[in-house]
């Protein structure tokens, strides 16, 4: 390679277009270019502010106690933590218009033992339609066993 070819090549590796000039792009691409940015940025900018935030449901959690008196049936035991489970149902959708659904564990406790007894969930749609505890709980069996007077012995 000759000394003017390879001086040409450098001059075409390294983007030299001539003294003083640059490789511009045209004034009227930039300028749409500019102008569909600004306005899609403007338009999302009215957009967010015109419209409210989003509103985030949840699940709110209770677990309430209810303590086994003396000589007490655990039938009534029952009874009694159904009306506690559909007291704390209630009392959470009341408090918060953004629950969606409620879950309520009561616990039994008897002589110092302490066992879940029934799980309440439901959603507040179903809670409006029918607000019966009994319909809506998940009872566990063994806390009749675990709780009863023989097995504290």
């Amino acid at each position: 390679m000759t000394h003017f070819s390879a001086r040409i090549a450098q001059f075409a590796a390294s983007g030299w277009m001539g003294r003083g000039r640059r490789a511009i792009a045209p004034l009227g691409a930039a300028t749409g270019l500019a102008t569909v940015l600004g306005l899609g940025g403007g338009l999302w900018a009215i957009q967010a502010s015109l419209t409210p935030p989003a509103a985030q449901a949840y699940t709110t959690r209770v677990s309430l106690f209810v303590v086994r008196g003396a000589d007490e049936p655990f039938e009534v035991m029952i009874r009694r933590a159904e009306a506690l489970a559909r007291a704390g149902a209630q009392r959470a959708f009341d408090a918060d218009i953004l629950v969606s659904e409620a879950s309520v564990i009561v616990v039994g406790e008897s002589q110092g033992i302490s066992v879940p007894i029934l799980t309440l969930q439901v959603t507040r749609p179903q809670w409006r339609s029918r607000p019966d505890a009994a319909y809506w709980a998940t009872y566990y069996r063994m806390a009749r066993e675990l709780l009863s007077p023989q097995a504290m012995e």
